[in-house]
């Protein structure tokens, strides 16, 4: 490790002494590229990545432009999804909070899950902080200017950047003033609008929205509410730029979660859902009250570039973010819960950039950040336990504080060959507060360095090869740090308390490939391979799925291969593009480790004689068994066409089988999650001022299921173990029009 420092460190700061003679690459991209290959700089976290030329970075990096992410109208992720070994999953039941992952990790609105990739908006990290999970529905997404995704921990990007970093770019007002009225509505009474207004006035650019959106879901309990504000406001000089920006939501959402089988199938139901409707897949498990999640946040960001001279430029960012969350879980066979979460964080950073001549550029900087989290979980009565009164049951909470200190370099040995070095420091201190019982109180302290190098070189003209190493990082966070004593499981994510102390999570990850660039096709192939020390694990009950505990296994393995083609226009179909991609993913456990509490572990002789159907496989895992929900196929195909005033997008998502939450071990007892292929539409006309256009999710009413576990059905006439599933949405149409009033 010792060496593997010294390496990067001496690549970062001596390299920029030997010569350099190679011209800058063009700054420019077609502006209906999904996958950017050309001179395009990357600006992923620019306060921590610098300034690299994509077309020689020695890792992958798609980005995503404005026109693509308009043309899909309300949902980002369906760009998202089409990008390699990228796929989507549904385990609240709300299309408002989808599960992302990529190359076997995740990052998630869902508690409990290993959250290992980085989101930022305007290079500030965005993954809360008492779980590291995201909200998507709380960020500006209709408001993005571009969305960049570099693979793979391959720069300064901090912690939980074990799978790649997420940058969600808003845009500026600048260009010509435009005031922009919508409106849509569409199946299962889902209905909104929004105001927009951009432009350029004295000197300032300013750009804004308003909008709402509400719908009532396809399932029982599914209702969802969002309410959005988002303005920045900028000023551009010749040697300077600055902006600040400010971030309104305020949303209201149910996760109906997943459904026992035997229900989907028409099975017995229990007795306080006595009217089912025709659709068995409308119901929802918990009935009673049913589960809720309301979030609201302030989000200011501020950014300062300024040019010293024509080597040298400083940048200046700094932001406050306050999020309060008040979560409820409908219980069967325990109290009811309410979780009231607040969460202010502020933090700044700074950056110089030095660039001697257009071969060089090395960029270091500092950023801080610190989270102060308060947390209140009440027990409240419900039909389990009706004579329980209301009680605060924990009240802690942390402060938490982030340094990263680094250095980053990019170099351009001759006009074939670029060489990029990264090396940074992290300090995570995260505190423990118990003010029921200050007992409990304790400190934790992460130290990490982390690195990358990687060097690209052009072999033939408009064919580039990279090959790069990195190393990342993922420190605990307060709710894993809290829950974390396998004698004592919790009710997640529900308990806070005094528990073993946990290690964070480090990655040692190798990529190999290449990326094509002609007038009329792009294409790119990566291969990767991520060994990972210490990984963070859920180890949950499967006989009472809301208890468990997280504990750190000695090592799992992420391996695959990732490939996709841009054909920018097609001979015989003027106005047309194709973008197509596919990854094969294996992600498995690399250690022998039993994945369960132990008052799991009963006697041998009472099981024998227990019922098989109430006996779950067990939760036993050795080198070579997958993760659950990673698909080993994804692939994705989407066709465009524009002519004249029409505009259409047809784009298929494949995601192959899955194994199921609770079969950690492959026995396969159970069965798989099926692969499903879906099929979206979006066209669009312009009819002077106004923009038509209509979209339809799940073109064919494909049956499937983004999610599933093994579990018993405590609802059940016997509470045997059978599968539970989050059934997918149905064909679903949505119209709607802009008209540009001014």
């Amino acid at each position: 490790m010792r060496v593997l420092q010294t390496i990067l460190f001496i690549g970062s700061l001596a390299a920029v002494h030997l010569p350099a003679d190679a011209q800058e690459p063009p700054d420019t991209i077609p502006s209906d590229s999904v996958i950017a290959l050309s001179g395009v700089r990357v600006e992923v976290a620019r306060m921590r990545a610098g300034v690299i030329p994509i077309v020689e970075a020695p890792f992958p990096v798609d980005m995503i432009s404005r026109d693509r992410i308009e043309r899909v109208h309300h949902s980002v992720a369906e760009v998202l999804e089409n990008l390699p070994g990228v796929s989507l999953g549904d385990q609240v039941g709300s299309p408002f909070q989808p599960d992302l992952r990529l190359r076997g990790f995740s990052v998630s609105p869902v508690v409990g899950l290993p959250q290992s990739i980085s989101v930022f908006v305007d290079g500030v990290r965005v993954n809360e902080a008492d779980a590291s999970q995201v909200h998507f529905n709380l960020l500006p997404m209709r408001d993005l200017e571009r969305v960049e995704l570099v693979r793979g921990p391959a720069g300064n990007f901090g912690k939980n950047s074990l799978a790649g970093a997420l940058n969600l770019v808003t845009r500026r007002g600048l260009g010509d003033s435009q005031v922009e009225l919508e409106v849509f509505g569409g199946d299962f009474g889902d209905l909104g609008g929004s105001l927009l207004a951009s432009g350029e006035a004295a000197g300032f650019d300013l750009y804004s929205r308003l909008s709402y959106r509400q719908t009532d879901g396809w399932r029982m309990k599914n209702h969802a509410r969002q309410l959005q504000a988002f303005i920045k406001v900028g000023k551009r000089g010749v040697q300077s730029d600055a902006w600040i920006s400010y971030t309104l939501s305020s949303d209201s959402i149910e996760g109906p979660q997943a459904l026992p089988e035997s229900w989907l199938e028409g099975g017995a139901l229990p007795p306080d859902i006595s009217s089912p409707p025709t659709d068995r897949r409308e119901l929802q498990y918990t009935g009673g009250k049913g589960d809720y999640f309301r979030p609201r946040l302030h989000f200011f960001n501020a950014y300062l570039e300024r040019t010293l001279n024509s080597a040298l430029e400083i940048s200046l960012s700094g932001f406050a973010r306050f999020t309060d969350f008040d979560q409820f879980n409908d219980n069967v066979t325990e109290a009811d819960a309410m979780g009231l979460t607040g969460i202010a964080s502020g933090g700044s950073a700074l950056q110089v950039r030095y660039e001697p001549n257009p071969d060089v550029r090395i960029s270091s900087g500092i950023d801080i950040a610190r989270n102060d989290v308060d947390i209140e979980i009440l027990e409240l009565p419900n039909r389990a336990f009706p004579d329980l009164e209301k009680n605060t049951t924990e009240l802690a909470g942390t402060n938490e504080n982030n340094l990263g200190l680094y250095t980053d370099l990019f170099w351009r040995a001759d006009q074939r060959t670029a060489l990029h070095s990264s090396l940074r420091f992290d300090h995570v201190s995260v505190p423990f507060r118990d003010f029921l019982d200050p007992e409990h109180n304790g400190d934790n302290l992460f130290n990490q360095i982390t690195g990358a190098l990687g060097l690209s070189r052009e072999t033939l003209p408009g064919v580039r090869l990279f090959v790069g190493y990195a190393r990342g990082f993922r420190a605990p966070v307060i709710l894993e740090i809290t829950c974390a004593d396998p004698e004592d499981p919790c009710p997640l994510p529900f308990e806070l308390g005094a528990d073993p102390p946990l290690d964070p999570v480090t990655t040692d990850s190798w990529q190999v490939g290449f990326r094509t660039e002609r007038s009329q096709m792009s294409t790119s192939v990566t291969a990767y391979w991520s060994e990972v020390h210490n990984d963070l694990f859920s180890v949950v009950d499967p006989e009472q799925p809301t208890r468990g505990f997280f504990t750190n296994l000695e090592g799992t393995r992420r391996i695959g291969l990732e490939g996709s083609m841009t054909i920018k226009s097609i001979p015989v179909l003027p106005g047309a593009s194709i973008q197509g991609s596919i990854a094969w993913t294996r992600a498995t456990f690399e250690t022998h480790a039993t994945l369960a509490a132990p008052f799991l572990e009963g006697d041998e002789e009472e099981e024998e004689e227990e019922d098989p159907d109430q006996i779950l496989p067990a939760p036993v895992v050795e080198p070579g068994d997958r993760f659950p929900l990673i698909p080993a196929f994804t692939a994705g195909l989407a066709i465009s066409y524009e002519r004249g005033e029409y505009q259409s997008d047809l784009s298929l998502h494949y995601v192959g089988e899955r194994f199921l939450v609770g079969d950690e071990g492959n026995n396969e007892d159970f069965g798989k999650l099926a692969g499903y292929a879906l099929l979206n539409l979006n066209i669009s006309r312009v009819v002077g001022s106004a923009t038509l256009y209509a979209e339809v999710k799940n073109l064919l009413n494909q049956s499937y299921n983004p999610f599933g576990l093994i579990s018993p059905n405590v609802r059940g006439p016997s509470e045997e173990i059978e599968r539970f599933f989050t059934p997918g949405l149905p064909r679903r149409m949505l119209i709607g029009a802009r008209l540009r009033i001014h």
